[in-house]
């Protein structure tokens, strides 16, 4: 990263990390939205109640669980090969 802003202005430096930093917390938040609504939808089927029952809750346990170690996973995936999330692979990429 520092050698991509070689010659680049300490103001252009702070103003790309922020955007950087911006991006980042998107995708943070569309991460765990998705998994909210993946695990709800998979696993809380009905309404009588305003709150889980066991089976419920038990289920939303292993769903975040699973996704949170999924997502781990292949974020180590992807810095064993440099890459970051959302980018393409070496021999995907143009140019």
């Amino acid at each position: 990263m520092n050698a991509m802003l070689a010659g680049v202005s300490e103001s252009e430096r702070q103003r790309l990390m922020m955007m950087l930093e911006d991006m980042q917390i998107k995708e943070q938040v569309t991460m765990y939205n998705s998994l909210v609504e993946r695990c709800f939808n998979n696993c809380v089927t009905s309404f009588r109640s305003k709150t889980l029952d066991d089976r419920e809750e038990k289920c939303i346990t292993r769903c975040t669980t699973k996704f949170i170690k999924a997502s781990a996973r292949a974020g180590q995936a992807f810095q064993a090969i440099g890459m970051q999330p959302g980018e393409l692979p070496p021999h995907r990429r143009r140019g």
